[in-house]
């Protein structure tokens, strides 16, 4: 998969958001299975925000507009065996990030543009910034860092 062959070639690591958590974490998509299989066996280290583990624990859907399978609730339950298997890491923010992450949020309120996920995202975004780590997300989810360049922030996001 060249998302995944990317990922290992340049990082090692990355940052996964509530979105491409889901996607991984269920084996949703191609990248998503090649990627799960990679942070199980050790291949790449995928590491998260608390904020965008709870998100993807609640996500009801893979936010794939052209997705025609069956989702069904107790998502949560698939993300949590992934996170116990190894899969993903969960890194909680210092108080300072998550002030900024609470103002990175505010610019998309200002532009009416709200929700959990956004949020998530804001959380998500500084954690791959501050790491110096690629973010890895998907197509739908773009809405949710169309404010990055007004905060000044420039993210290498990959999407699966």
């Amino acid at each position: 998969m060249a998302v995944q062959d990317d990922l290992l070639e340049t990082a090692g690591i990355a940052v996964v958001d509530p979105f491409s958590l889901y996607r991984i974490a269920v084996s949703h998509t191609p990248d998503g299975r090649a990627l799960g299989d990679a942070a199980r066996a050790g291949t790449i280290r995928l590491i998260t925000p608390a904020m965008a583990f709870a998100v993807a624990c609640g996500m009801r859907t893979c936010w794939d507009e052209e997705c025609d399978q069956d989702h069904r609730h107790g998502t949560g339950t698939a993300i949590r065996k992934f996170l116990e298997a190894g899969g993903v890491e969960i890194v909680h923010l210092t108080p300072a990030e998550t002030v900024s992450a609470g103002q990175l949020y505010a610019g998309y309120l200002d532009r009416r543009i709200t929700g959990a996920e956004v949020m998530a995202a804001c959380h998500s975004a500084l954690l791959s910034k501050n790491s110096g780590s690629p973010l890895i997300s998907a197509r739908r989810a773009s809405y949710c860092y169309s404010a990055l360049d007004q905060a000044n922030i420039s993210l290498r996001i990959n999407l699966i």
